[in-house]
């Protein structure tokens, strides 16, 4: 029990030493899949969505975290009412976490173009040390009889809020409300720490000229305990449809991005991440990819909101052109009776 005791705790510095204690898999999917950074985000593009990712974080170590990610967004009333999810599978060395979760968000138009999205979400966490894969467990130990793992299983909630306005959000989010501690076996062993976290972000699309756009975004992360973690980046998107950026972690982490539609709603987008400053340098880099499909999507322009909806919205508050010749009543009244 000592051996796997030293393995784990050998395995909790190396997360230190790779960044900021970080509670879950890290991601920047977020840049064009809105939904994957809060729930509160599901419904801004106007469009049902899917999207499946894969990340393989500090190559350069034996071991290296690899997560595997689905999430999808759709609607389900008026463009008003969004039903999302997200299931995760991270694996680092004999440690692996498992999540899955499922939302709700309500899109309320408070003027013209500008909503306030308010969601709320359930999530299962499962973390399980396979001990068969640790260094020095003897077999005979009677804590590891007839048994090949350690599991621990949590269920948490959480909520958040999103104001939109055109291509600018803002919104605050709290990912998991309660804090939770638990041991892997009868009070045994290591124990698992579900810690409160709260989530501020804020991002906008700059019109830069008839073929360029510019994004930033700003995330702003702080969990019970520990230090609050910024990223930050900017994004420069061609004809609404490609799209390159730069990305800062704090904690030691920059990174590129470079993805496009493909046509026809199909996404594709690569990210590249690198450690910098001290023991990080030699961590290796972090590789993303991410391949997404966007039900309904009509044209090529992807960070183009759907228009569908919020063309009938113009109609009804459209202004009459005081300068238009329209017929005068009588005239229509006059057709009418001649038929």
């Amino acid at each position: 029990m000592k051996s796997i005791r030293l393995h784990i705790i050998s395995l909790l510095m190396l997360l230190a030493v790779t960044g900021v204690a970080q509670q879950f898999p890290l991601t920047t999917q977020y840049l064009f899949n809105p939904y994957a950074l809060t729930p509160a985000m599901a419904g801004v593009t106007g469009f049902s969505e899917v999207f499946l990712n894969y990340r393989s974080d500090w190559t350069g170590i034996e071991g290296h975290p690899q997560t595997a990610r689905f999430n999808a967004v759709s609607n389900i009333y008026k463009k008003q009412m969004w039903l999302g999810s997200e299931v995760y599978m991270d694996n680092t060395d004999i440690l692996s976490r498992f999540k899955a979760s499922l939302s709700y968000t309500y899109k309320l138009k408070v003027e013209n173009e500008q909503f306030i999205h308010f969601a709320v979400w359930g999530s299962y966490y499962q973390n399980v040390i396979n001990y068969t894969n640790a260094i020095g467990v003897d077999p005979n130990d009677p804590l590891f009889k007839d048994i090949t793992s350690l599991v621990v299983a949590k269920f948490n909630a959480g909520f958040g809020l999103n104001y939109n306005w055109r291509t600018m959000n803002v919104g605050f989010s709290i990912p998991t409300l309660f804090s939770s501690r638990q041991e892997v076996v009868n009070g045994q062993g290591v124990t698992f720490n579900l810690r409160q976290e709260f989530l501020f972000h804020i991002s906008n699309i700059f019109s830069l000229n008839k073929r360029w756009d510019m994004q930033t975004y700003g995330v702003f992360r702080k969990t019970t305990n520990d230090p609050l973690s910024t990223e930050l980046s900017v994004m420069f998107i061609y004809l609404q449809r490609f799209w390159t950026g730069i990305m800062y972690r704090s904690g030691g982490a920059v990174g590129v991005n470079l993805g496009g539609n493909l046509g026809a709603g199909l996404v594709f987008n690569y990210s590249y991440e690198v450690p910098i400053g001290g023991i990080n340098a030699h961590s290796g880099g972090s590789h993303e990819f991410t391949l997404g499909w966007r039900f309904g999507s009509k044209n090529n322009r992807y960070f183009e909101n759907n228009k569908d909806y919020y063309r009938k919205e113009r109609k009804k508050i459209r202004n009459i052109d005081v300068n238009t010749n329209y017929p005068p009543i009588y005239d229509f009244q006059y057709r009418k009776n001649k038929r």
